[in-house]
């Protein structure tokens, strides 16, 4: 049965070299939730003597009910999950930002 949340709302991720999430969040919505979101990891970066080699990326999703949930843990393949339902949906990724560019930028 499908949940009936129609809900709209962003997901926010933030992936290593390897493309596994190391930051994940629901929290705000759109470009401004997204800023909010890269903060958080750039504040991290800044307090790194190297600079990590991440990205991230966010989704705009127009019912959050069809978004797999977070597992208590270990969410090592929410990527891979969450690519299949965005696809399924048609729904694509609304931007990709590499941490240093926008470090660089700051």
């Amino acid at each position: 049965m499908e949940k009936e949340n129609t809900n709209g709302g962003s997901v926010y991720i933030t992936v290593d070299k390897h493309f596994n999430p190391v930051h994940i969040s629901t929290k705000g919505t759109g470009e401004e939730g997204f800023l909010e979101f890269m903060q958080e990891d750039v504040e991290k970066a800044l307090k790194e003597t190297e600079m990590p080699a991440m990205g991230m990326m966010y989704y705009n999703v127009p019912d959050m009910g069809i978004v797999p949930p977070l597992q208590e843990g270990n969410n090592e393949d929410y990527l891979k999950k969450l690519e299949k339902v965005m696809d399924e949906h048609g729904i694509e990724l609304q931007r990709y930002q590499r941490l240093s560019e926008v470090v660089y930028c700051l």
